[in-house]
């Protein structure tokens, strides 16, 4: 009688032990179920899959243009950094007691990791160009990384949607692709009809010097197309490319628009430089800084945008009488880094 006692309770126990045992499995499978909807994947700009949390409420941008869109997108309160330097970094500073509480962090190819990880980012934006091996440094450190791009107007908007998505706001993306829209079609409507052999040969310099020149396969390119003009350095392949004082004799640009990275504002250099005296930029005296003094406009952003209308307005003046290059700059800054142009001490 007490050894089938003692085989009925241990057959109890048994039951007991694996309905227990099924019942923590079951626990456990909704566990990562959980944590699983709590992150999706996205494809950067790099064509990596990135796992990302879905309520993200700390982000780094390590390029000015993931600082550009974030604060377009009103993602600026989750930016663990300053995000901008230089002049553009100085100037909302001085408008953006928030900003400037902020830390600076090295943009560009530069990583600081040791201080990154002080931030705590969980989502860290770097531009495609960025070092791969400080990519996997980054993500070896716990951090996620998103590649984006702009040397083309889609490209600057595909990374738009890419950051909206991550952040949760693409409303928010498609309203600052829209207005972009908005004022291309506009340059599109008054310099679509000029042909091609009537429009303008440009050349852009920097970030060096003169004879540093824009390609073909540069933003700038896309900024001369879209304005009416043609690149004399469309043939060119990569990035920045030095030539010769008788290559830019040859091409003969009409205009020279130099770099806003250069802060050479003085055109009088150019014009009074022997080598350039037989271009009829020169001689025609149409050498232009290209804007702006707090932000440049010749940059991967979707901010160059304003780039392409005063590019066209230089080009084609009496096409453009009506436009204030001011106003439309006052009206997009303020509506998408939340100041306006002036205020944070722009000028043309």
């Amino acid at each position: 009688m007490l050894k089938k006692l003692a085989t009925f309770l241990s057959i109890v126990l048994l039951l007991v032990s694996l309905t227990a045992c099924k019942q923590e499995q079951a626990a456990l499978k909704d566990e990562v179920a959980d944590s699983k909807s709590l992150t999706f994947t996205v494809t950067d700009q790099l064509g990596r899959q990135v796992e990302v949390p879905q309520d993200i409420q700390r982000i780094a941008a390590l390029h000015y243009l993931g600082g550009y869109i974030a604060f377009a997108l009103g993602q600026q309160d989750k930016i663990v950094d300053q995000s901008f330097a230089g002049k553009l970094g100085k100037a909302m500073a001085s408008v953006d007691d928030q900003f400037a509480a902020k830390s600076a962090m090295p943009t560009g190819s530069k990583l600081n990791l040791e201080h990154m990880n002080s931030l705590n980012p969980q989502v860290v934006f770097v531009y495609a160009s960025f070092d791969t091996e400080q990519i996997q440094q980054i993500e070896n450190a716990g951090m996620k990384v998103i590649a984006i791009r702009g040397e083309t107007i889609e490209e600057s908007f595909e990374a738009v949607r890419l950051m909206a998505k991550v952040l949760g706001c693409e409303d928010k993306g498609a309203k600052y692709i829209m207005a972009c829209e908005k004022l291309l079609a506009m340059v599109k409507d008054r310099v679509g009809t000029v042909s091609m052999q009537q429009r303008p040969k440009v050349m852009f310099a920097g970030p060096k010097n003169v004879l540093t020149v824009a390609t073909g396969e540069m933003l700038q390119a896309t900024i001369a197309e879209s304005a009416g003009a043609k690149n004399v350095a469309a043939e060119l392949k990569g990035y920045w490319s030095d030539v010769s004082p008788e290559q830019v004799a040859t091409w003969n640009p009409d205009f020279i628009f130099l770099s806003s990275s250069l802060d050479l504002q003085d055109v009088n250099s150019i014009y009074d430089n022997y080598q350039f005296n037989t271009v009829k930029a020169v001689q025609e005296k149409q050498v232009y800084v290209f804007p702006s003094n707090v932000g440049w406009w010749d940059f991967p952003a979707p901010h160059c945008i304003l780039g392409i209308v005063w590019t066209a307005k230089t080009l084609y003046p009496e096409k453009f009488a009506d436009i204030d290059m001011t106003q439309v700059a006052d009206e997009f800054y303020t509506e998408f880094l939340g100041h306006s142009f002036t205020s944070m001490g722009g000028k043309i």
